[in-house]
């Protein structure tokens, strides 16, 4: 029997460049919104001495294993979301504005499709629940710049 844990902490990228967003569509395959499009992310996994900017380095991570994209380490908290899972579970999600470095975007693990967008472009886009949201709040900070 796999239980879930009560409390998971996510972790989800705006990275900005050029004044876009990147955003991807899940794969077909996913068994949570599959389709839909996104924003990388993740769960954040502490393994054994890895707790030091923990956040950074997990959006680090998935953005570079969904997208192929390598962010700078500057990142910055945007905004913040919970929400109850189907089974229980409390989902803590933290949205960080983040700045490419380099790389092509493509799509890679679980990831069906990739686009770089401009906030007019949003609600043509089917977005999981929340997205439309942080993506707004990333153009908005990204203005303030």
């Amino acid at each position: 029997m796999n239980i879930s844990p009560l409390h998971s902490v996510i972790v989800n990228a705006v990275v900005e460049k050029d004044g876009k967003i990147l955003v991807s569509q899940r794969s077909y395959e996913e068994e949570h919104q599959p389709g839909k499009w996104t924003i990388p992310g993740g769960k954040i996994e502490i393994t054994q001495g890895d707790v030091f900017n923990i956040v950074e380095k997990t959006c680090s991570r998935e953005v570079e294993e969904e997208t192929g994209v390598k962010i700078k380490d500057d990142i910055r908290l945007i905004t913040n979301n919970t929400f109850i899972r189907s089974n229980g579970q409390h989902v803590i999600a933290l949205i960080c504005l983040c700045h490419w470095a380099s790389g092509k975007a493509k799509a890679l693990e679980d990831t069906a499709d990739v686009k770089w967008i401009s906030e007019n472009e949003i609600d043509s886009l089917d977005f999981s629940p929340n997205v439309n949201v942080y993506l707004h709040r990333g153009f908005q900070v990204i203005q303030t710049f």
